[in-house]
């Protein structure tokens, strides 16, 4: 087969070869009637590839086929928001070219499930942000997961559909760095022919052999109507100079990686990584904000990133309070955040917030982030409950009080805290099991008595369940995942917001900081995982033994060392249920 062209034979110059050889590439795909899907992230090398794709959609098109073209990019919910707005305009313009040039274009944009999200995470008080020398699982969580199970999905219906199978389109090349010619030259990859990966997917790399210059000098032919695109282009040719403090892309792009690959933003492989990465100290939106006004919306962002960098060793900031139990001992040393530094985070995003609110509501337009929005809300109150991070329904408090009451909770600039050795373990005795000595034990998990003593003779009341160790719980409704019933969160927000903020204000007795969650479950909010009842209720359990022991919310840290004992001072059983933890810690958390 010929390559097609618009441009007769002889005439071409060598991006114009290089180009419809790659076209002639993806053709013989669509020719074979396979459907495309083309993994954008609004770079230069992905957008050249959508560029392409969507060329040689309209040339088979007009010899009668009838191509299908998927673009699919990610949002981590924590994206730089110059990237977000970037993305979705492109796609926006990919939808549009497709309906004038009657080609089928779908887009779609993949986010992480809300249990593995930067912000339910960290603020949940199940994870830290991934810190340089740690497992970073932020890239596989926020990123590779999420755009796997699209894929999954994806493939599945449209084999329903009767096409045939998929081939993904990547941007990957062999110059952009020796590392990645390595694993590409491993995984096979091709300009010409599909290869699989290694989730048995086919892959095609239609520019794999490009260099630089040739990337450039595609994006001006199709950016400059010479041949058919869906995109100038001049955004991303924006965002890649202001990314670097200057003018010019091409520049900026030369600034970056002067030839090696060496010097990219983010450790994941992101030009402008997310605005909380601590993989890297990704510089580009602050050079963003330095170097144009417009920017100027983003500096907080900038602000919680330099915050959260600079108390990582700050083991005050940190929870001391373990969750195993080992011959009747918790360990007592730092590990996720302490309650304090929890709801120091989640007021600092509300703040943020609420002043880009009000910012783009002056400008007259929409705002450019929101890092809790309302289900993640009330996940973040939920499972802070649960966790006994703070009272029930703080976080509405602190939703009010910025809003109503004009309080301000502005992000402090502190200096970065010295990097020091973990302190030592000690341990706490706490029995051998969570609540092993309350009384009225079975109370205290994802049970009631008052609601259900209350609903006793009536249908509106909690179905009751048994777990596999026995232990009756209420039968909440799960799925595959965690997730938080937006109808519900906005039917509370209207309606049952001051009836939270009296209880918050009256506060709970000892022992009974895991109402809130229970009050989210028992309205029908949450929707947990099939494996997360019993789990939650083992997890409600331990909360209110330590909300009785004064381990939760504000607890001092100094004196809870007081209390517990060194490794030393443990009997025999006691030494042998820890001994993996009787030398000095150095992780680096």
């Amino acid at each position: 087969m010929q390559a097609i062209s618009l441009f007769p034979v002889g005439a071409l110059d060598p991006i114009e070869d290089l180009a419809d050889r790659a076209i002639l590439a993806i053709r013989q795909l669509l020719e074979a009637g396979h459907p495309l899907v083309v993994a954008y992230s609004g770079g230069k090398d992905s957008s050249i590839v959508a560029a392409l794709a969507l060329h040689a959609a309209v040339l088979h098109r007009a010899a009668g086929g009838n191509p299908l073209v998927v673009v699919t990019t990610g949002d981590t919910l924590v994206e730089s928001p110059e990237v977000t707005e970037h993305y979705r305009a492109e796609l926006s313009r990919m939808r549009a070219f497709g309906k004038r040039n009657g080609i089928k274009v779908q887009t779609a944009i993949v986010q992480p499930v809300l249990a593995a999200t930067f912000q339910i995470k960290v603020l949940s008080g199940r994870a830290l942000p991934s810190f340089p020398g740690t497992h970073g699982d932020c890239s596989t969580d926020l990123k590779i997961l999420p755009q796997r199970a699209f894929r999954r999905g994806l493939f599945r219906s449209l084999s329903q559909q009767g096409h045939a199978e998929p081939v993904t389109l990547l941007g990957t090349r062999y110059a952009e760095s020796a590392r990645r010619n390595v694993n590409m030259r491993q995984r096979g990859e091709s300009a010409t022919r599909p290869a699989r990966n290694q989730d048995g997917d086919l892959v095609l790399s239609p520019v794999c052999h490009w260099q630089d210059d040739d990337i450039w000098e595609g994006l001006a032919l199709y950016g400059s109507s010479v041949r058919p695109g869906y995109s100038d282009f001049e955004d991303m040719r924006r965002l890649y100079a202001h990314a670097v403090g200057t003018s010019c892309a091409v520049v900026a792009d030369a600034i970056l990686y002067g030839g090696s690959g060496s010097r990219r933003q983010g450790k994941c492989g992101a030009r402008l990584g997310c605005h909380v990465c601590q993989m890297a100290e990704d510089k580009s939106l602050a050079n963003m904000v330095e170097y144009d006004e417009r920017y100027a919306y983003a500096a907080g962002l900038q602000r919680l990133n330099r915050f959260i960098r600079n108390t990582r060793f700050d083991w005050g900031r940190r929870h001391w309070v373990g969750r195993t139990i080992r011959g009747g001992f918790i360990k007592v040393q730092p590990d996720t955040y302490h309650p304090t530094m929890v709801r120091e985070l989640v007021r600092y995003m509300l703040q943020l917030d609420y002043d880009e609110q009000c910012r783009a509501e002056r400008a007259g337009e929409r705002p450019k982030f929101e890092l809790l929005p309302l289900d993640m809300l009330v996940a973040v109150d939920a499972l802070q409950s649960l966790n006994g991070l703070a009272r029930p329904f703080a976080a509405w408090a602190d939703w009010r009080d910025i809003r109503t009451r004009g309080i301000r909770y502005d992000i402090p600039d502190v200096p970065p805290v010295a990097q020091t050795a973990v302190p030592q373990a000690r341990f706490l005795h706490v029995g051998e099991e969570w609540d092993d000595t309350a009384a009225a034990a079975e109370w205290t998990g994802l049970r009631d008595p008052y609601l259900e003593s209350f609903t006793a003779d009536s249908a509106c009341g909690p179905e009751i369940q048994l777990t596999a160790s026995g232990r009756a719980i209420w039968s909440l409704p799960t799925d595959q995942q965690f997730s938080v019933d937006v109808e519900a969160a906005l039917l509370i927000s209207e309606f049952e917001l001051d009836r939270l903020l009296e209880t918050h204000d009256a506060g709970v007795a000892p022992g009974q900081v895991v109402y809130g969650y229970r009050w989210y479950a028992q309205y029908g909010c949450l929707t947990l995982s099939h494996g997360q009842r019993a789990e939650h209720d083992e997890v409600a359990r331990r909360t209110a033994y330590k909300d009785r022991l004064g381990l939760t919310l504000e607890y001092d840290v100094g004196a809870l060392r007081e209390r517990a004992l060194p490794f030393e001072a443990l009997q025999p059983a006691g030494q042998a249920a820890w001994q993996q933890v009787a030398t000095p810690q150095h992780s680096l958390f």
